[in-house]
């Protein structure tokens, strides 16, 4: 099924693993068009996927995704666990 959800413009989809692999490192693409990563291994990827898919389902993620997004990347950084975000202009 790839009826649209209620606040996205209709557009193809294609919601298959949100996680891949890009010259040898592991990243999950959000549904804003930002890619995160690296990771050294698809496990901790998904891992951390889904930590920042509860994050936006919190009570501060609606509307809120890319202040989440930000928030998220700059705590994995003060945390030893640089990321490199990029944006490929999904938002």
């Amino acid at each position: 099924m790839n009826a649209p959800r209620s606040n996205e413009r209709p557009r193809t989809w294609f919601r298959s693993d949100r996680v891949f692999l890009s010259d040898g490192t592991w990243y999950f693409h959000t549904r804003e068009g930002v890619d995160i990563g690296p990771y050294e291994s698809q496990f901790e990827a998904e891992i951390e996927a889904g930590l920042l898919r509860e994050l936006m389902r919190g009570p501060d993620g609606e509307g809120n995704a890319l202040a989440l997004i930000r928030e998220f990347v700059v705590e994995s950084y003060a945390m030893g666990r640089p990321l490199t975000p990029s944006f490929s202009g999904g938002a």
